[in-house]
């Protein structure tokens, strides 16, 4: 077949008829599939192609074991929707970008990429696109542990076009999206009566994609019924999601179905029958990252739950280690992306053999359009999305580093290092992207062994720093891994005192207790600037540098009576947060939610006692 038409044809085919029949090499398929594309012209038929690779990179997120592979198609095909000046089908390829960018740990540029889709949908008035556009903004942020967005995002979606039938599959999907942001905040009546809305709303489970869907859905509904201790309900909940994990014919299905089983029987007493199985789904979601997380969380619940704390925390341990684990790895590729696409152009995604003249006018387009944040910008998108969970602003990492770079200024250093530092200062607390929500958003006393978690993100961010090429890379790194050092050198995580510390750590140090004590945290009050100014005089020469500590007191004193309170210092200080990616969406997305739409019907009472 040399007529490149057909061979496009013929690949789409092949790519439909995959989604209801996979193949049992799947990934085999795919690489191959990719391959075929790039033989073929650019010219040729560009919808076409778009579709292809829209369909390749939904097919690698479904799988599960090479999500990586599905980032180059997704931008690909957002590069030919933009080039095709058609806004329905560029609004589907961003949500395609979207979740591809989400699913490879990047929340902060999935959120950016889905405000665009969502500001298409509406000006197309959409409403089928809105709620798949406000479904996958939900899992942008549940991902970053954002769950008032999530859940505020997945209820937009829920109330999308009710009564439309045509939505139902999508307001389902969003209502059990919202349940299990219920289940991660321990709402567990609110996340029933969700899901029990969810599934009055789903249809068939006939191709693999929805069978998945419906296991995971049945896993979640299963958790919600246990921690109601109905478990005789949550048993057959389980069972369902077998029947269905069969269908599916996926690792993620049977690893998701082995789980809820595993549970039940945990609940029930057998300890030793349920905790076998659920290693068993963790030996085989080892290798299936995505499906890790979950499995985990729910491991560490069945050892919990059968009294054995120290397995618990070792699987917390675990899980620390995947998250940083899958971070870093996922920032690196993200950056090497960005960077390839900068330097390189179309002839390395395909063969210079079918470039045309005008394929090659589309190589800036391809690294406008595909490469993001510039270096540097994605690592401040993922400090600020970790600092969201501890702070909902997202400001004290912003804060933080303008104090920072004050205090440098008046320790007369040269400006070009106090603007590094204060771009430096913004990724001091990276670390704790690795840092379990189950950790992070604990509400009671951390235990030893969970306070040397959270200690590990000044060695984690360090780490992460250390591979980045940004100019201010080393100074990054430094302040990183030692703004929690003690002048008395009873600080970690090396134990180093006074200036043994590098001097961007011990200035970070400040700066960064003197917000935190400001600001309320889940176990106390704000403080005020009084107590928290007292408190750093009286730790100077145990926890800080005397000499700095002598620079900084009298400059927040002085910030304060020129700002008038520290509500206004504060503004200020965090000013350039309002300027970040997310931030920005953040916002456009809060004006949409205002705007609104119709809420999601209420719980009947006989819907309540059904479920609740």
């Amino acid at each position: 077949m040399n007529d490149p038409q057909a061979q496009l044809a013929a690949l789409a085919a092949e790519l439909k008829q995959h989604q209801t029949q996979p193949h049992a090499e799947g990934l085999a398929f795919l690489a191959e599939a990719q391959k075929k594309l790039r033989w073929i012209p650019l010219s040729v038929d560009a919808r076409t192609r778009t579709e292809c690779l829209l369909t390749i990179a939904q097919l690698y997120i479904v799988d599960g074991r090479s999500m990586f592979s599905a980032v180059e198609p997704a931008a690909l095909a957002v590069m030919l929707a933009r080039d095709l000046n058609d806004p329905a089908l560029l609004r589907r390829a961003l949500t395609f970008q979207g979740n591809v960018l989400r699913e490879t740990n990047n929340p902060g540029d999935s959120v950016r990429v889905l405000t665009e889709a969502l500001d298409l949908s509406e000006q197309l008035a959409d409403e089928v696109g809105r709620c798949t556009v406000w479904n996958s903004l939900g899992n942008a942020f549940a991902a970053a542990a954002m769950y008032i967005d999530a859940a505020a995002s997945f209820e937009r979606a829920a109330a999308a076009g009710a009564g439309n039938t045509v939505l139902r599959a999508s307001r389902s999907v969003a209502l059990q999206n919202w349940a299990l942001c219920c289940l991660h905040t321990n709402q567990v009546d609110e996340g029933l009566a969700t899901m029990h809305q969810a599934m009055s709303l789903m249809g068939a489970a006939t191709a693999p994609a929805a069978a998945l869907n419906r296991v995971l859905a049945e896993g979640t509904l299963t958790r919600l019924l246990l921690a109601r201790d109905r478990v005789d309900e949550a048993a057959e909940r389980a069972q369902i999601a077998r029947e269905f994990a069969e269908q599916a014919k996926t690792v993620r299905a049977d690893i998701s179905a082995s789980c809820s089983e595993g549970l039940v029987e945990i609940y029930r007493g057998l300890h030793d029958q349920g905790l076998t199985r659920g290693l068993a789904a963790l030996e085989k979601a080892r290798q299936v990252k995505p499906q890790l997380r979950e499995t985990l969380l729910a491991l560490i619940h069945g050892y919990e739950k059968a009294g054995r704390a120290d397995k618990a925390l070792s699987l917390h341990r675990e899980l620390t280690m995947h998250i940083r684990r899958a971070q870093h790895d996922s920032i690196v590729r993200h950056q090497e992306a960005h960077i390839r696409r900068l330097e390189l152009g179309l002839e390395d995604v395909f063969p210079e053999a079918v470039l045309s003249d005008k394929d090659k006018e589309l190589q800036l387009k391809l690294a406008a359009q595909t490469a993001g944040l510039k270096q540097g910008d994605l690592l401040e998108q993922m400090a600020f999305t970790a600092e969201m969970r501890d702070d909902p602003s997202g400001e004290h990492v912003y804060r933080v580093a303008k104090l920072a770079r004050l205090l440098a200024e008046a320790h007369g250093q040269e400006p070009a290092w106090c603007e590094d530092l204060e771009l430096a200062a913004r990724l001091h607390d990276i670390g704790k992207v690795a840092i379990p929500d189950t950790v992070m958003k604990k509400t009671t006393p951390l235990t030893d062994g969970e306070r040397a978690i959270v200690q590990t993100h000044t060695s984690t961010g360090a780490d992460l720093l250390a591979k980045s090429k940004m100019s201010y890379a080393e100074l990054a790194e430094d302040v990183a891994r030692h703004h929690h050092e003690r002048w008395d050198g009873g600080g970690y995580p090396e134990g180093i005192s006074g200036t043994a510390i590098p001097l961007g750590a011990r200035i970070v140090a400040l700066a960064d207790v003197y917000d935190a004590l400001t600001h309320e945290k889940t176990y106390r009050a704000a403080w005020s600037s009084d107590q928290a100014l007292a408190e750093i005089e009286k730790n100077t020469e145990t926890q800080f540098d005397p000499a700095l500590a002598g620079l900084f007191v009298p400059l927040v004193r002085e910030l304060l009576a020129q700002y008038g309170d520290h509500a206004a210092l504060d503004a200020w200080l965090g000013a350039a947060a309002k300027d970040s990616a997310i931030s920005q969406a953040r916002a456009r997305i809060a004006a949409s939610l205002a705007a609104g739409g119709a809420a999601v019907p209420p719980i009947t009472a006989k819907q309540r006692k059904l479920v609740v």
